[in-house]
């Protein structure tokens, strides 16, 4: 099985009041790394990753009153574990779904989400980019997308963010993160975290 860690994405609500109870990774598994998620176009928020042994209790964690909380299984490989170094031009593009929804990985929005990523988002962004990952409620189930960019200004970031593909299908945020919590990868020739037991084909080649 291909790695993957745990994602805790919470994200306070418009209607929030301006106090809220303190809220942390949930489960036992050991944190990973973690930012805050600075607005750029609405509420902040925060951003765990956790690994393995903290995936059952994540997904049933309650998100208390005033902010929105979902567990997805994230692709390993663009997590920084050591990074506790502080960032200014980091922009997240988040179009994730942090209710219950997702979609399969064979529907043909998905499918047509990870072709324009990879043939013209990517090339768009070109050494801006620094990672990017499908997010999976399930191993057949995809929730979104995270893309983590530079840019020179929070303009220049919404700019990038507008033409992300993922944000035709999934409700969609744009942050500036606080720490270097993700590993700087190569552009991938195929979609990262996908269906790994399918088998099917994907721009790139196969899993499983």
């Amino acid at each position: 099985m291909p790695d993957w860690a745990t994602a805790v994405i919470a994200v306070e609500t418009a209607t929030a009041e301006a106090v809220f109870e303190p809220f942390g990774p949930p489960g036992a598994g050991r944190v990973l790394a973690y930012s805050p998620l600075l607005d750029v176009e609405g509420p902040s928020g925060q951003l765990w990753f956790l690994d393995h042994d903290a995936w059952e209790e994540a997904v049933a964690v309650e998100p208390g009153e005033g902010r929105q909380v979902r567990a997805l299984r994230v692709w390993e490989a663009v997590v920084d574990d050591g990074a506790a170094t502080h960032v200014d031009q980091w922009y997240l593009s988040a179009a994730a779904d942090l209710g219950t929804a997702a979609l399969l990985f064979d529907d043909p929005a998905v499918r047509g989400a990870i072709h324009r990523t990879l043939a013209s988002y990517l090339p768009l962004l070109g050494g801006r980019l620094i990672a990017i990952s499908t997010l999976m409620s399930g191993w057949s189930y995809c929730a979104g997308a995270l893309t983590v960019f530079e840019a020179r200004s929070e303009d220049e970031a919404k700019t990038l963010a507008s033409d992300d593909p993922w944000r035709t299908i999934f409700p969609a945020r744009l942050f500036r993160l606080e720490r270097a919590i993700f590993r700087r990868v190569a552009p991938p020739p195929g979609p990262n975290t996908q269906r790994y037991g399918a088998g099917n084909p994907w721009p790139g080649g196969r899993f499983g």
